[in-house]
């Protein structure tokens, strides 16, 4: 027996040095992210225990390492080296959903953001 559950991340807040356009990659800007991890919680939700599940306090340190060491020009790229490498560093998890935001996107137009929803699955 399984008992799939979703930990969520939600909003979490990064500057980064991501965008197609140079003042992007020079000035920097915020980007919004929401992750959504597919788990099998049975054992922590017996055990009540950290250790029989998926550490967020990690998961939001990988994320915002790989978000922040590396540039890219898309949305795209951007979210799905964050699904990778959560993915690589957290066996338990087998499927994540990255949703990433640009709150201030350099668009002549009034919006609350622009973003992707990206979904990776582990394959056996």
């Amino acid at each position: 027996m399984s008992e799939t559950g979703i930990i969520l991340i939600e909003k979490l807040d990064i500057y980064a040095y991501h965008g197609f356009f140079s003042e992007e990659e020079r000035l920097g800007q915020r980007f919004v992210l929401d992750l959504a991890l597919e788990v099998d919680l049975r054992a922590s939700a017996i055990s009540d225990a950290l250790a029989d599940t998926v550490n967020y306090g990690k998961v939001v340190g990988v994320v915002t390492e790989v978000f922040t060491t590396s540039r890219f020009n898309l949305l795209e790229a951007a979210a799905r080296a964050v699904a990778l490498a959560v993915l690589d560093g957290f066996p338990p998890v087998t499927r994540v959903e990255v949703t990433l935001r640009k709150p201030a996107p350099p668009i002549h137009a009034t919006l609350a953001s622009v973003g992707i929803t990206l979904s990776y699955r582990r394959e056996n």
